[in-house]
């Protein structure tokens, strides 16, 4: 059966998932939507799809599954009104730019239990970050102890950006430095790590984070930034996401009772008592085919996906924490309550 899927928001993510899943067997990529309609051209006529004047008229068609891909603002409205229509939706992270405005999405996939609904978190999908979470699952692993993520960027509003993860250079969308519409590196680009470290290493108690703007224009949103965190089970742990480094560089790493593993740049180092380091190399990073090959797989299926919406909240509720960190200079414990009943989560 071919799956039928539109695209609401052909910005820089749009786009990418339209593109990956129209190199997808099964998959049809049908229409799509944009605030400004000559990106929604340009996309539709790269991958066969119609072009729709509004989101509303998108989802009146005949489709399986909607990827919503607009600035994290504006992702409730667009989102509620997918479940509502019936259709599977995957939405790209983070949830919303508020605890508040995530729970009424992940209230309303609560009255639609048999759409498929996920989060758009690809590191879990990266070969060398799957290969990290195996190890620290690992029986005789032990419980974890510390773990970091450091992940650098450099944005620049009057420039264009490579990025590594899509391996192409864009045009840093304006949004991302409005404070009245994002909340910078420690909300948003931060969430990954949240995320990465909580699936590996458990819930986040509590934070503390210090930060501030150093090369953006003043009233900015905060380019450089570090957050402690402290795990439910007495682990701790450090995320940093800057956008001041002009050199690119990703290592994170878990210490465990029993072992330590590391991803430096791509490649896995793994220690324990029982022999010599062991290193593994990844070159190719196919996480944007993983990540939503496994949706589909999962509509296909009938299986739950790896990144709920509940899961989604509970890290914005961690990101809202370091947000209110930052401001406020002191440790700030994360609130869940928006969660309810639903604090299971945290996919294999």
């Amino acid at each position: 059966m071919t799956i039928k899927v539109g695209i609401i928001g052909c910005g820089l993510m749009g786009s990418l998932h339209a593109r990956t899943l129209h190199a997808l067997l099964g998959v049809q990529v049908a229409a799509v939507h944009n605030r400004t309609r000559e990106k929604a051209e340009a996309l539709a006529a790269e991958v066969g799809a119609a072009v729709f004047d509004s989101y509303e008229a998108l989802l009146a068609q005949d489709l399986d599954a909607v990827w919503v891909a607009t600035p994290d603002h504006l992702h409730v409205d667009a989102s509620i009104a997918v479940l509502e229509s019936g259709k599977h939706l995957f939405l790209e992270k983070a949830l919303a730019t508020s605890v508040a405005d995530g729970a009424k999405i992940v209230e309303t996939g609560a009255k639609r239990p048999e759409l498929k609904a996920m989060v758009g978190y690809p590191l879990r999908f990266a070969p060398a970050y799957r290969a990290m979470k195996e190890a620290v699952s690992h029986g005789d692993a032990g419980k974890p102890i510390q773990a970091w993520s450091m992940r650098t960027h450099f944005l620049d509003p009057n420039q264009r950006v490579y990025d590594k993860y899509r391996d192409h250079y864009y045009d840093t969308p304006g949004w991302y430095f409005n404070e009245a519409d994002a909340k910078g590196p420690i909300f948003s680009h931060g969430s990954h790590d949240y995320d990465l470290l909580m699936w590996m290493c458990g819930e986040v108690e509590s934070v503390f984070a210090y930060g501030g703007t150093y090369m953006l224009p003043p009233g900015s949103v905060a380019d450089a930034f570090t957050v402690s965190l402290r795990f439910a089970n007495g682990a701790i742990g450090q995320v940093s996401t800057p956008w001041v480094t002009r050199v690119e560089y990703d290592i994170t790493g878990v210490a465990t009772e029993k072992l330590t593993v590391v991803n430096n740049n791509g490649q896995v180092l793994i220690k324990d008592d029982n022999g010599p380091e062991r290193k593994t190399s990844f070159s190719d990073n196919d996480m944007w085919f993983r990540l939503n090959g496994h949706f589909i797989d999962c509509i296909h299926q009938n299986k739950q996906p790896l990144i709920s919406l509940e899961d989604g909240l509970r890290v914005i509720a961690v990101s809202e924490a370091a947000y209110r960190s930052l401001k406020e200079r002191r440790e700030v414990a994360v609130d869940y309550s928006a969660l309810g009943a639903s604090r299971t989560g945290g996919g294999v």
